[in-house]
């Protein structure tokens, strides 16, 4: 599978073939052809891809493209949101943080940076950013609605 349809055969085999193929109203085996790279007969279409990831919800589907955009997803706030939330969404922040710092302080112990630990040092960087954004919605989920004066 090329690195676009990884995540999502991962995703799909985590989920349960039968389970999705039923969800999608598709035959097991049809759905196990969509999903073998050495399969062309049945080919994998967007149309496909798209259905089988609005029923994973799994960000496993996305993460390549994600990558390739310099992007990270994380999801939309819950209705209610608890100040131990925020809590912990400091709190996990702060340990992407220490990894980052530890992992900088490995990399530039012999003063240069090879590709893999650039790779690593790419991946922290994502696992910070989902990480503050992961905060920051949370911390949008407890702003109150601003109040209107009469007549606006």
């Amino acid at each position: 599978m090329d690195r676009y349809t990884e995540g999502l055969r991962e995703a799909a085999f985590d989920y349960g073939i039968k389970r999705l193929a039923d969800r999608l109203d598709m035959s097991e085996p049809r759905l196990y052809k969509k999903l073998d790279e050495d399969q062309p007969t049945v080919p994998l279409t967007l149309a496909d891809f798209f259905r089988m990831n609005r029923e994973l919800k799994d960000a496993r589907v996305i993460n390549s493209l994600l990558e390739d955009l310099d992007m990270v997803a994380v999801p939309r706030t819950q209705a209610s949101v608890s100040r131990g939330d925020v809590l912990g969404d400091v709190l996990d922040k702060q340990v992407e943080s220490g990894r980052l710092a530890a992992l900088i302080h490995q990399v530039i112990e012999d003063g240069e940076v090879d590709e893999k630990e650039a790779a690593s040092l790419d991946a922290q960087f994502r696992a910070i950013e989902a990480a503050t954004a992961k905060l920051k919605a949370a911390l949008d989920g407890l702003r109150k609605p601003a109040l209107k004066a009469v007549g606006q």
